[in-house]
């Protein structure tokens, strides 16, 4: 990608995109990070995926991804990471209960974790994973998450590969056991894991991947000959969700702009329909099927939302 800005390389590319298929999630991956790799900004990394991505399920990959290097900027380049939080009774803090605990072995502390994880996303390619594990309860009786990071394929390590998504079924999800996986205290990532990272994650999530199906979108606007009205109103949403990606995932306006964002989103979805007629087959296909990603965790968003405005109200 070029030192321009994000929305003049999309402009500039818009005529001359490669409509060659994409076969694998690992080839699009090469491309992915190929294209991204000196790419600070998280927003636009998702925005270009999106762009690259000749179905839906890989922009949703990019959105993904990117919004966990916008979490953990230290994660390795060009590398798959997977969050596993979801056990069998949710992701809330009372529900983690996989366990992450210490001893004393010849005068040196060695850590262990231990559990299971019912719903990984991309656990089959994943080669790092962010492990929410419980060290124990505070003195209000509160479940002390902690996020370790370790490598897939340690001893230690299985996963089930579950069975495919009625959408997206190019991405691999999978359930993820954890039997007495060894690791240094350098895995346990600083601060409170629910608080500093899952908490976030979900708003860092839906900021990325809206971004980057915003990406794909504009993808399709050029390669089917959309009117320029509907491509400039993409290019007008990627601007509001750039900013947006730019603050505290925390901060209760965010919500509350992202809110707004995602209801002009979904009125611009509404407003394309008739332009699917356009494309091939194949395409237009995927996207009907794909499209129910983005109604996932409606009511959590809802929640956060009303929270939100709770703030502001007397």
């Amino acid at each position: 990608m070029s030192d321009l800005s994000i929305i003049d390389w999309l402009l500039s590319s818009g005529n001359s995109i490669d409509t060659k298929e994409i076969p694998s999630l690992a080839l699009w991956k090469h491309l992915f990070f190929q294209l991204t790799s000196n790419v600070q900004n998280t927003a636009d990394m998702a925005i270009a995926g999106g762009f690259i991505s000749d179905r839906p399920a890989y922009a949703f990959s990019a959105g993904y991804w990117s919004a966990l290097y916008c979490l953990i900027p230290s994660l390795p380049g060009k590398t798959i990471t997977a969050m596993c939080v979801t056990e069998k009774d949710g992701n809330h803090p009372k529900a983690i209960k996989s366990e992450l605990s210490s001893k004393n072995q010849n005068g040196e502390t060695i850590w262990l974790i231990n559990g299971s994880k019912k719903f990984v996303t991309g656990a089959n390619e994943a080669e790092v994973l962010l492990i929410a594990a419980s060290a124990g309860t505070s003195e209000s009786g509160q479940n002390k998450i902690r996020l370790i990071r370790v490598n897939n394929h340690i001893p230690g390590i299985t996963i089930k590969p579950l069975k495919d998504l009625p959408f997206i079924p190019e991405i691999s999800h999978g359930e993820l056991e954890i039997n007495n996986v060894q690791i240094t205290e350098s895995q346990i990532l600083p601060g409170d894991g629910y608080a500093n990272y899952i908490k976030p994650f979900r708003t860092l999530e839906d900021i990325h991947v809206t971004a980057a199906i915003l990406g794909y979108l504009l993808r399709i606007a050029f390669l089917f000959n959309w009117p320029q009205s509907t491509k400039e109103q993409v290019l007008a949403l990627l601007t509001g969700i750039k900013t947006i990606a730019l603050s505290n995932p925390l901060q209760s306006v965010v919500h509350i702009i992202l809110s707004g964002v995602s209801g002009m989103f979904s009125s611009f979805l509404n407003s394309i329909d008739l332009y699917w007629k356009l494309t091939d087959d194949k395409t237009r296909s995927q996207w009907e099927r794909d499209k129910a990603l983005l109604n996932i965790a409606g009511n959590a968003r809802e929640k956060r939302l009303s929270t939100a405005w709770s703030q502001y109200e007397s």
